[in-house]
């Protein structure tokens, strides 16, 4: 039984699973633990890049605002403040096509994407593909890279007593899999018309990110 975790000498505490044997559905750590008394989610990286990636976010004034506060990161796990609220699918759950929500989302989204960081971080469509046994041979070179949380979902997004924060931030990276946001979710298609890609490639992409999803 997983009781502490220590990284960069800093202890984490009764440890309990956020999922099986402490195993998110990617097989990566995922565990709830306490630090000074307060609730931390620890998790386990995709990419060593992913750290360095959160703690820009951390240290930026207005982006991070909407993250919750990182407490520490090395080569294989990001420790963050556990954040309280309800997420803004249970508060919406019976109007999913008119969230109040959405347009600050969009903002926020936009502010990822309009930060300057040219460090490429965790290849999210290797990701998807490899989960399902495939390979991938589109070429996506056109595609500039952006900030992204690439699983923006409404169960990742809590409405918290200091506002808006996105949670699970497993997948953060900086890559092409923005692209997908254009009609993901509850945004509607809205976000931009700069495809980058032929719509056919833009929907067979679409496609493996179903099955990943089905998959997982």
């Amino acid at each position: 039984m997983l009781n502490k975790i220590v990284i960069k000498d800093i202890t984490f505490n009764h440890l309990s699973p956020l999922r099986k044997n402490f195993k998110n559905k990617n097989n990566k750590l995922s565990a709830l633990g306490y630090y000074e008394n307060k609730k931390v989610k620890i998790y386990e990286v995709f990419d060593v890049k992913q750290g360095p990636l959160r703690e820009f976010i951390s240290k930026h004034k207005i982006l991070s605002t909407y993250f919750p506060k990182m407490i520490v990161y090395d080569e294989k796990y990001i420790v963050e403040e556990w954040v309280e609220g309800k997420t803004l699918k249970e508060i919406n759950i019976r109007n999913l096509k008119n969230i109040p929500q959405t347009q600050e989302v969009k903002k926020i989204i936009k502010l990822m994407w309009s930060i300057n960081y040219n460090i490429k971080v965790f290849d999210y469509f290797d990701h998807i593909h490899k989960r399902i046994g495939k390979t991938n041979n589109f070429d996506l070179s056109k595609i500039p890279i952006r900030i992204n949380h690439n699983d923006l979902s409404l169960d990742n997004i809590i409405i918290s007593p200091e506002g808006l924060k996105i949670i699970d931030n497993e997948f953060l990276g900086c890559n092409s899999g923005w692209i997908l946001n254009i009609i993901n979710s509850f945004l509607k298609e809205d976000l931009t018309n700069e495809y980058f890609i032929s719509t056919e490639i833009f929907a067979k992409l679409w496609e493996i990110r179903k099955e990943w999803s089905n998959y997982t």
